[in-house]
């Protein structure tokens, strides 16, 4: 039996993908921190992403525990993200997102929403 601190082989894969994506949807609009380790910064993408859906996408709002719950997958304390340098990224990346607001809600419906091919139901309907 996989112990339930390490995640399985499936969530890291799914991770990774997600981790990949949303680099495509905002790397190369917000300012990175080139210092910070990659499980970091993609943490800080996504708590950008949930940050944003929860302000901007009238139809979706954003399912805390499984947000903290993929951070943690990813090795990050999700507490870390409320300070310091990633809460600075994760604001960096909210921003990015906010350049196209309508993309950017129907990204995250189609691969975090109620059937996501990434994290399905990281976003439920409001």
């Amino acid at each position: 039996m996989p112990d339930r601190k390490t995640p399985s082989l499936r969530c890291r894969a799914l991770l990774l993908t997600a981790a990949i994506l949303l680099s495509g949807t905002a790397s190369g609009r917000a300012e990175e921190a080139p210092d910070l380790p990659a499980p970091k910064r993609n943490a800080a993408k996504l708590a950008g992403l949930v940050g944003f859906v929860n302000l901007h996408c009238d139809t979706l709002r954003p399912d805390q525990d499984r947000f903290k719950g993929a951070v943690q997958a990813m090795g990050v304390d999700p507490a870390e993200l409320d300070r310091d340098i990633l809460l600075l990224q994760a604001r960096s990346y909210l921003a990015a997102y906010e350049k196209d607001v309508p993309g950017s809600c129907q990204r995250a419906e189609e691969l975090f929403g109620q059937t996501g091919r990434i994290i399905p139901r990281l976003f439920l309907p409001r």
